[in-house]
C-alpha cells in the first residue's frame, strides 16, 4: 500500500479539455497559415499590377529564371521566399494573438455558471 500525503488533493487530467484545447490551436494555426499564404498571393497578384494575365506571365518569368538558375542561387531565393513567408505568418499570428489566448479558457466552467 501507498502512504498518501495529508492535505494533497489527487488530479487528474481532463482529456477533453486538453483535446479541445488542442483543436483550437490547430485551427487557430491553420486558419493562420491560410491567411499568410493568402496574403503572399495578394502579393504577387499586386507585382502582376491586379491583373491575371499579366501575373501568370510574372510567374512564368520567375519559373523561367528560377530553373535557369544556378544551385546557390535557388538556395537563396528559396531562404528569402521561407524567411518572407515566416515574417507574414508571425506578423498574422501577431494580429490574431486573442484568439490564442481564448484557445486555453476552460468553457465548461462558463456553461455551469450561466445555468445556475
Amino acid at each position: 500500500m501507498t502512504s498518501r500525503r495529508s492535505g494533497t488533493k489527487s488530479t487528474s487530467i481532463n482529456w477533453g479539455a486538453v483535446a479541445a484545447c488542442a483543436l483550437r490551436l490547430t485551427g487557430w494555426f491553420a486558419v493562420n497559415v491560410l491567411a499568410a499564404a493568402g496574403v503572399l498571393a495578394v502579393i504577387l497578384f499586386a507585382i502582376g499590377d491586379f491583373s491575371l494575365p499579366v501575373t501568370m506571365a510574372q510567374l512564368a518569368n520567375l519559373a523561367d529564371r528560377y530553373v535557369a538558375a544556378n544551385a546557390i542561387r535557388r538556395d537563396q531565393f528559396d531562404s528569402q521566399v521561407i524567411i518572407g513567408f515566416f515574417a507574414i505568418l508571425l506578423t498574422v499570428a501577431f494580429f490574431r494573438r486573442g484568439g490564442f489566448a481564448r484557445a486555453f479558457e476552460d468553457t465548461s466552467e462558463n456553461r455551469d455558471s450561466t445555468h445556475a
